[in-house]
C-alpha cells in the first residue's frame, strides 16, 4: 500500500531535523534532495545573498551576488552548482525578497516579480514555475530555497508552500548549527593552544570539553583513557599530602558555591602511587540560579612543590645546623669574659661576640618558628589568659630594649582570650619592634587595647618614617623589606611582619595597618574574645 503523500512529507521533514546540521554542505544537499523528490520539482537549490553591505533592495545595493550553494537535478538524480548571478540585473526580484515573503509564482515568465529571469535563466532551462521560500540567519535574509519546476505551469499550492517554508526553516537551523561548530572549532584550538590544562564539567562532574593538556595532566599521566576513569583511579591530597575526602574535592566545593583559587592539590594514582601537583582554579557557570557548569583551570605545580620543600627543609635544617656552633661560641666568650685578669680590651671583644652570638641566636630562632609556620610543623598550646597582662609584659621587656623611645599605653584590663601566650608574645613583639625600628628615637609608640562585645583589637602606632603607598601591599610577604637598600634598611630578613601576621591569623584574628609616607604606621591586631564562663 502506498503511502500517502502527507504521511511522506512529514517523516522527510523528521529525518531532516533529527540529522547533523553543522556540516553545512551536507545538509544543504539533504535538503534540496528531500525537498526535489517529495515534492516532485525537477530543480531544487539553495543560493545565497552575497552584498556589499548595504540593504537588500537599497538603491545602492548594485554589488549583490546571488550564489549557488547547492542544486539539485531530479531527473539526473545530481547535485551540481550554477555560476553566480548579479543582483543589478535583477532588481524588481532583490525587491520582493527585501518584503520578507514566499515568492509563488505559477507563470514564472510572466510574474513581475520574476520575469526579469525570463531570457537569461527561465526560457533556457525550461522552467515555468518558481517558490522562492526566504532562509533567514541572524534576523536577515541569507538566501533563498528556490523551487523551480519544469513543464506545464503549476499551480503552487498552499500545503506545498507550507512544507517548502518548513524546509527554509531546517536550513537556517543548519546555518546556525554550522556556525555554532565554527564556533567550537575556534574555541577548541585556542583552548588546546593553552599550556594549561583547561576543562568543563557538567553538574554530575561529566566532561563536557577538555583541551590537550588537561588531557595529559589528569588521564595520559595517570594511564586514563576517558574522564570517567579519574574518579575510581587517583586519590586528592592537598599541599601537605592529607587525603582530602571526595566531598571535599574542588569540584564539589563549587557547586556549594565555595571559592576554589590557584590552590595546590597532588594527584596521586592508586595503582602506581606516582603523584603529580596541580594547580587549580574553578568557577561556576551559573544559569537560572542554578549552577549548570564548572571551569577548571590546571596548571603543572610539581616542580613548583619540589623546589618549595626543598626550600623549606633547607630553612630548617640551616637553622638548626646554626643554634649548636652559636652555643659554643657564645659559651666560651662568656667564660673567657668572666675570667680574671681579662685585659679591658678583651673584654668589649668577648662582649661583641655574645651579643653578635645573640643576635645569630635570634636569627635562628625566626627561621624555626618560619621554617615551622611554612612546613604546617607550628603547634599551638592554648590556654586562657589575660590579654592585657601579656601585652604589658611585652612592653616592659620592649621598653628596656628601646630605651631611646617613649611608650604610651592605654589598655583596658581583664581582656581574656584563647591564646598560645609564647606565639602571640612574639606577635605583639614583632609589632612594637616594628615600630621602633622605623621611627626616630626620642618619638613615641602609641600601644591601645580595646574591646567590643566580640573582639579584642590591639593597635601598635608610631610617628616615624611610614610606608610609601606604592609598597603598601607586600608589607605582609614573606621576606619583603620596604626600605631595603635605602637610607631606612634597618637589615633583617623581613620576616616578622609575615610571622606575626600567621600567628594572629591561626588563632582566629586578623591583622591589618594603615600609614602615610613621613607621618607613620599603625598596626592593628584583632583576636576573638573567650567567652565568659
Amino acid at each position: 500500500m502506498e503511502m500517502p503523500a502527507v504521511t511522506l512529507r512529514e517523516r522527510v521533514l523528521l529525518e531532516l531535523a533529527r540529522r547533523d546540521k553543522s556540516n553545512i554542505h551536507d545538509a544543504f544537499q539533504a535538503i534540496t534532495e528531500a525537498a526535489a523528490v517529495v515534492m516532485d520539482v525537477a530543480r531544487v537549490s539553495i543560493w545565497a545573498l552575497v552584498d556589499g553591505g548595504a540593504p537588500i533592495g537599497a538603491e545602492t545595493d548594485l554589488d549583490t551576488r546571488i550564489v549557488c550553494k547547492d542544486l539539485y537535478l531530479l531527473g539526473e538524480n545530481a547535485h551540481v552548482s550554477f555560476m553566480p548571478i548579479h543582483g543589478r540585473d535583477f532588481p524588481t526580484y532583490l525587491r520582493a525578497l527585501e518584503q520578507r515573503r514566499t515568492i509563488t509564482a505559477d507563470d514564472a515568465q510572466a510574474d513581475p516579480r520574476t520575469a526579469e529571469f525570463t531570457e537569461f535563466y527561465l526560457k533556457p532551462l525550461g522552467i515555468t514555475s518558481m517558490m522562492d521560500v526566504p532562509i533567514w540567519h541572524h534576523g536577515q535574509v541569507y538566501g533563498v530555497l528556490c523551487f523551480e519546476h519544469v513543464g506545464e505551469r503549476r499551480a503552487w499550492q498552499p500545503e506545498e508552500q507550507l512544507l517548502a517554508i518548513n524546509m527554509a526553516d531546517i536550513a537556517s537551523g543548519c546555518l546556525e548549527a554550522a556556525e555554532h561548530r565554527a564556533v567550537r572549532r575556534r574555541w577548541e584550538t585556542a583552548m588546546d593552544s593553552i599550556a594549561e590544562g583547561v576543562a568543563v564539567l557538567d553538574a554530575r562532574g561529566a566532561l563536557i570539553h577538555g583541551n590537550r593538556a588537561i588531557r595529559r595532566k589528569f588521564l595520559e599521566s595517570a594511564g586514563l583513557q576517558t574522564w570517567e576513569e579519574i574518579h575510581d583511579a587517583i586519590d586528592l591530597v592537598d599541599a601537605a599530602d592529607r587525603t582530602i575526602p571526595r566531598s571535599d574535592w574542588p569540584f564539589q566545593r563549587v557547586l556549594r558555591r565555595e571559592k576554589v583559587e590557584g590552590e595546590i592539590y597532588g594527584l596521586v594514582v592508586r595503582r602506581t602511587g606516582e603523584r603529580r601537583y596541580v594547580r587549580l582554579t574553578c568557577s561556576p557557570i551559573i544559569e537560572d540560579g542554578q549552577v549548570k557548569s564548572v571551569i577548571i583551570v590546571a596548571v603543572d605545580a610539581t616542580d613548583e612543590m619540589f623546589i618549595e620543600r626543598l626550600k623549606r627543609e633547607l630553612l630548617s635544617g640551616v637553622a638548626h645546623e646554626l643554634k649548636t656552633p652559636l652555643a659554643i661560641a657564645k659559651g666560651y666568650a662568656q667564660q673567657l669574659d668572666s675570667a680574671k685578669g681579662t685585659p679591658p680590651n678583651l673584654d668589649r671583644m668577648l662582649e661583641a661576640i655574645v651579643r653578635a652570638c645573640d643576635r645569630m641566636d635570634h636569627l635562628s630562632e625566626t627561621l624555626l618558628d618560619l621554617a615551622s609556620m611554612i612546613l604546617g610543623r607550628l603547634r599551638l598550646t592554648r590556654e586562657r589568659i589575660d590579654l592585657t597582662e601579656l601585652a604589658l609584659g611585652v612592653v616592659r621587656r620592649a621598653e628596656r630594649c628601646a630605651p631611646s623611645h617613649r611608650f604610651h599605653v592605654e589598655m583596658r584590663p581583664n581582656l581574656p582570650v584563647i591564646v598560645d601566650s609564647a606565639r602571640i608574645a612574639q606577635a605583639i613583639r614583632h609589632l612594637i619592634m616594628n615600630a621602633v625600628s622605623y621611627s626616630t628615637p626620642g618619638t613615641a609608640i602609641d600601644i591601645e587595647l580595646s574591646a567590643d562585645d566580640r573582639d579584642v583589637t590591639m593597635t601598635v602606632r608610631d610617628h616615624g618614617i611610614g610606608i610609601p603607598l606604592d609598597q603598601q601591599k607586600k608589607v605582609f610577604t614573606l621576606f619583603f623589606k620596604v626600605h631595603a637598600g635605602g637610607v631606612h634598611d634597618r637589615g633583617g630578613l623581613g620576616v616578622g611582619l609575615y610571622l606575626a601576621r600567621e600567628i594572629v591569623r591561626r588563632h582566629g584574628g586578623e591583622m591589618w595597618f594603615e600609614s602615610e609616607e613621613g607621618k607613620g604606621s599603625s598596626f592593628h591586631m584583632r583576636l576573638p574574645l573567650a567567652r565568659t564562663t
